[in-house]
């Protein structure tokens, strides 16, 4: 009687089609987690977008409703109002109290310019108001990047109006009564805010 011996493992075949399984059960798996991985840095990326514009929003309207009926000179012999827009471009100026009351400024009322940049960035300047904008730099804080459009939009008798003071404006109008600030961004995002209750009080 002869006895076979029968040899245990794996076949050259087989361990080739094991082989090729693990790989494509790998690539797989990296690929789902290459997703996870990209949802969760856009997740992250908007939520940082989301927070910056809204510290933006939460800056303009503390200076918004701190609006002072203060005027401003300009350092070349002219007097600016208390609350302005630039005609040719983007940016608006007025002068804004509940600040600190420091040596340099006693008062604690300031000068602020919001201004678009060539970067697209939303930048927000402040002076003392005891200082000029035009012999000093101020301070500059960027607020947003990959600003497309901003528009500050004041209440005239005829509605809003993008212009301040409006043409026909008296003595009364050193202050608009309502603004309407308006934010678009570069990635299609649009927001807006209105405050009411200014007055020149």
């Amino acid at each position: 009687m002869h006895l076979v011996k029968r040899h245990s493992g794996f076949t050259l075949i087989e361990v080739v089609v094991s082989l090729a399984l693990l790989a494509t059960m790998s690539v797989m798996a990296y690929q789902a987690l290459a997703v996870v991985l990209d949802t969760n840095e856009r997740s992250r990326q908007q939520l940082a977008a989301q927070a910056k514009l809204q510290r933006a929003w939460s800056i303009i309207g503390r200076d918004l409703w701190h609006l002072r009926n203060r005027s401003f000179s300009d350092g070349l012999g002219q007097i600016e109002l208390p609350y302005q827009t630039d005609s040719s471009d983007f940016g608006v100026r007025f002068s804004r109290g509940g600040g600190p009351m420091l040596a340099a400024n006693p008062t604690g009322v300031s000068r602020v310019y919001y201004s678009l940049n060539n970067e697209d960035q939303l930048l927000r300047t402040t002076w003392a108001i005891t200082d000029s904008p035009r012999d000093s730099d101020g301070s500059v804080r960027v607020l947003l990047d990959g600003v497309e459009e901003v528009l500050f939009e004041q209440l005239t008798d005829d509605g809003y109006s993008a212009n301040w003071p409006p043409l026909d404006a008296g003595a009364s109008a050193a202050l608009p009564r309502m603004i309407r600030v308006s934010i678009a961004l570069q990635d299609g995002g649009q927001t807006s805010r209105l405050y009411p209750g200014v007055s020149s009080d």
